[in-house]
C-alpha cells in the first residue's frame, strides 16, 4: 500500500491536490482512500458533494472521509480510559474520568489523536494508496515526529517498570504476592514482566510506534509539500525539509501551486511576476534532487471528479 501526505500552510490548495491526486490514483485503477485530517475540512467542496466523518464510496475505486476532530479525540480518550481503569483497578480510589475530562483540552492530545486517526486508516487492507490531505504544517510536523518521539519517552518507561517489577520481585521473595480484593474479586499484583498488564501495554504500543515509525521512513510512503512560489513559502519549505530529514523521513516532491505564466505581465503584478521567477531559480537550486513541478493558477477551482481528473493528468502525474 502507498501512503500521501500533502503537507504545506493552510490556503496553498494542500485539499485540491490531494483530491486531485485521489481521482488520478483511482482512475488508473487503485482503490484509494482520501482522508482529510484537517479540521478546516474542504474535501467535500474539492469534490462538490458532502463527506461524512465515516468512509464514503465516490466513485469506482475511491473513498474519501474527513475525519470529526472532537470526535477522534473523544474516541481517542475513551479507549485509554478503558485502557487504564483495566490495567489499574486496584487503584480504584483515583478518580480517571475527572483526568481524561481535564486531558480534552491539554496540549498536544490533538496530535495524538491525529497520529491513531493516521495508525486506524493505513491499518487498512482494502486499499492500494491512501492518502492525507493535513492539518497546517506546524501540527503535521509534529505528528510526523510522534512515533519518534514516543518511542524514546516509552523505553524510558519500560525501564522504570521494569525496576518496579524488579522491586516487586524481591519483597515477594520475602512477604509472598501481592494481593488486592476489588469488588470481592482477588487481584494478584504480579512481578513478572509477560504478565502484568503495564509493561505489555508499553510493550506494545512500542511496537505500533515502531512500525508508524517505519512506514513514515518507507519508500511506500510519499511525503509532498504544496507551497507557492513566494520567498516565504521559500524559507518554510526550508524548514519542512530540514524537520524531515532529523525524522529520517524523505521528501518526494515539491508542488509550487498557483503558478502565473504570462508572457507580457501588467505593471500592477510585474513585481509578483519577477518574486515568483526568483523563488523558482532558488527552489531549484536548493532543492537539486526533489522533483517540483509547477501547478499554474487556474481561472477557478477545480470541483468535481472530472475536474479533479483533468488537473492530475495535465499538471500532477
Amino acid at each position: 500500500m502507498e501512503i500521501y501526505f500533502f503537507i504545506g500552510k493552510g490556503g496553498v490548495g494542500k485539499t485540491t491536490v490531494s483530491a486531485a491526486w485521489g481521482a488520478g490514483l483511482s482512475n488508473n485503477g487503485k482503490r484509494t482512500l482520501v482522508v482529510s485530517l484537517d479540521p478546516a475540512h474542504n474535501l467535500g467542496d474539492a469534490f462538490d458533494q458532502a463527506i461524512p466523518s465515516r468512509i464514503k464510496n465516490l466513485s469506482p475505486n475511491l473513498d474519501a472521509v474527513e475525519v470529526d476532530t472532537d470526535r477522534m479525540i473523544s474516541n481517542y480518550l475513551t479507549e485509554m480510559s478503558v485502557k487504564m481503569k483495566n490495567t489499574y483497578r486496584y487503584l480504584s480510589t483515583m478518580n480517571l474520568d475527572r483526568y481524561f475530562d481535564i486531558l480534552k483540552n491539554s496540549p498536544g492530545i490533538e496530535e495524538y489523536a491525529t497520529l491513531e486517526a493516521i495508525k486506524e486508516h493505513v491499518s487498512s487492507n482494502k486499499y492500494d494508496a491512501i492518502i492525507f490531505d493535513t492539518p497546517p504544517t506546524g501540527m503535521t510536523i509534529r505528528v510526523l515526529a510522534m512515533p519518534r518521539v514516543s518511542i524514546i519517552w516509552t523505553d524510558r518507561l519500560i525501564d522504570m517498570r521494569k525496576k518496579i517489577l524488579s522491586r516487586r520481585k524481591m519483597i515477594e521473595n520475602v512477604q509472598g504476592k501481592f494481593e488486592a480484593i476489588i469488588e470481592g474479586e482477588t487481584v494478584v499484583l504480579t512481578s513478572e514482566e509477560k504478565s502484568d498488564p503495564l509493561m505489555q501495554e508499553l510493550v506494545n504500543y512500542r511496537g505500533e510506534m515502531k512500525r508508524l515509525r517505519e512506514l513514515f521512513s518507507s519508500e511506500n510512503c510519499f511525503i509532498s509539500i504544496v507551497t507557492m512560489p513566494e520567498e516565504l513559502a521559500l524559507s518554510e519549505t526550508e524548514r519542512i525539509s530540514e524537520s524531515l530529514k532529523g525524522f529520517k523521513i524523505k521528501l518526494r516532491k515539491i508542488l509550487l501551486n498557483k503558478f502565473m505564466k504570462i508572457e507580457m505581465p501588467p505593471e500592477e503584478i510585474r513585481g509578483k511576476i519577477e518574486e515568483q521567477d526568483r523563488v523558482t531559480v532558488k527552489m531549484k537550486e536548493r532543492f537539486k534532487n526533489i522533483e517540483i513541478k509547477e501547478i499554474p493558477l487556474l481561472k477557478e477551482s477545480p470541483r468535481g471528479f472530472s475536474q479533479l481528473l483533468g488537473v492530475y493528468n495535465k499538471y500532477l502525474k
